[in-house]
């Protein structure tokens, strides 16, 4: 009984990025936002460090990647990125 408690949150959490994997996919193929590839490919030259972590937003209006650097100097950076056109929005130190 308590291994099923135990991984029922980690089940959510699957299906949850599951679900959030076909609906970037959908919006790939109608159009709607660049491959994470391709933004990466426009991106890295402008990015000092190593990535850390990708995580998409989906916003009706704006959706975005976040990637998380770590810099030269160990600092977290977060870079804000749209997913249609591969423009860096914003840049935050994420302490």
């Amino acid at each position: 009984m308590i291994t099923v408690l135990a991984l029922a949150p980690v089940a959510s959490v699957a299906d949850d990025d599951h679900h959030k994997r076909h609906d970037i996919d959908a919006a790939v193929r109608k159009g709607e936002i660049m491959q994470l590839s391709e933004i990466l490919k426009q991106v890295k030259p402008q990015i000092d460090g190593r990535i850390l972590e990708i995580e998409f937003e989906n916003s009706k209006h704006h959706p975005t990647y976040e990637i998380y650097v770590l810099d030269r100097t160990g600092r977290r950076l977060e870079y804000e990125v749209d997913a249609r056109t591969a423009r860096i929005i914003s840049l935050e130190d994420d302490h």
